[in-house]
């Protein structure tokens, strides 16, 4: 992720000098805008635990490399938005470094100083990566799927089979999308159902008395596709113009293309990922209460949790862990913060106080 961001600010100021000497402004501006989104929802959003106060020691490398971008950014935008870059540069440079020049206008365009960041192949794997996660949302909400209900496999079919940094962003989709396995597949022909139907308009007087036989064949799937698109039913061989070829998701399945990008997810859920899927929605509401309460996401909390479905009370300690919470069966009292969640497995009632209030109120020795 860092090294895409980067990658993004050096093609991104190259991209708008080039526009700026054309005197294309709205061109440029254009370029920006989309480089902002770029860096908002997709590096910070993806990286957001990273610079949470437990992300150890990526936490410096996360503030690092958004300094950088932002750092870019005002260089960039510099003869667009004058006041805007002058104002980023003397908080992120010229305030912390007596020796850099006051003005960001008095720096040098940044394109050549950031070209050796650019890595165009990464940039374009990570926008495959984008398309697969795009294209398996959409298919999460025509299956009526909640974003924190975790899904047991996607099939991912990639155009020209492979990916710059596969791995990684295979990971990156797998989290993304919130699933357990993405698995790789050359297309998508094993995971849905064809069927064939024959335009008989075009077909019927040259076939005449094989009419009955083929449609037949075309009914029982009894047929042969052919790699040119043909198909062969009842020994007979039609061309591509003559039928057309439906092709459906097979059951608990959904699928989706775009411009040879095949996803395909898992729609079945097990009752183990039921019960996980409703983990993760009581863990949205312990910390939509704490933000209720007016409490930051990093103050320790003490968490009461009641009528909770024993299938999901197997995931209590993870979400405890997950929100910075001590379990404290008999939470009652001043600055305790009550709430309720509506579960698939049941409603469910929330206490939480911070920790610290809790500790001041505890009997001294």
């Amino acid at each position: 992720m860092d090294r895409w961001i980067l990658s993004r600010s050096a093609g991104l100021a190259a991209a708008v000098e080039e526009r700026l000497r054309d005197y294309d402004a709205m061109g440029a501006t254009r370029l920006i805008d989309a480089y902002i989104d770029d860096l908002s929802t997709w590096y910070l959003r993806l990286s957001r635990r990273r610079f949470s106060r437990g992300g150890g020691a990526d936490r410096a490398g996360a503030f690092a490399t958004l300094h950088a971008a932002l750092v870019a950014v005002a260089r960039i935008v510099a003869p667009i938005l004058p006041f805007v870059a002058e104002d980023l540069h003397r908080n992120l440079v010229a305030d912390a470094d007596p020796t850099a020049p006051h003005s960001v206008h008095l720096t040098r365009f940044p394109t050549v100083e950031l070209a050796a960041l650019r890595d165009e192949r990464l940039e374009r794997a990570m926008t495959t990566a984008r398309r697969a996660v795009d294209l398996a949302r959409t298919l999460r909400g025509a299956a009526n799927l909640r974003v924190r209900q975790p899904l047991a496999r996607l099939w991912l079919a990639l155009p020209g089979g492979d990916l710059h940094e596969l791995d990684a962003l295979v990971t990156l989709i797998a989290d993304e999308v919130n699933v357990k396995v993405v698995e790789l597949i050359g297309d998508e022909s094993a995971l849905v159902e064809r069927r064939v139907k024959v335009l008989l308009p075009k077909v019927g007087k040259r076939l005449g008395a094989q009419v009955p036989a083929v449609m037949a064949a075309a009914r029982e799937g009894a047929v042969e596709i052919r790699p040119d698109g043909s198909v062969v039913l009842a020994g007979v061989t039609l061309a591509a113009d003559e039928v057309e070829i439906q092709a459906s998701p097979k059951p608990g399945t959904a699928v989706a293309h775009d411009e040879g990008l095949v996803v395909v997810i898992d729609t079945a859920l097990t009752p183990e990922l039921r019960a996980e899927g409703d983990a993760r929605e009581l863990q949205r509401a312990i910390q939509d209460l704490r933000k209720e309460a007016g409490l930051d996401l990093d103050d320790a909390i003490d968490l009461r949790v009641d009528e909770l479905a024993p299938e999901v009370a197997a995931h209590l300690e993870t979400v405890a862990t997950e929100t910075l919470a001590r379990l404290a069966p008999d939470l009652d009292g001043e600055g305790v913060v009550r709430g309720t969640v509506q579960l698939e497995a049941g409603p469910a009632g929330i206490a939480i106080r911070r920790r610290d209030a809790a500790d001041r109120r505890a009997p001294q020795a």
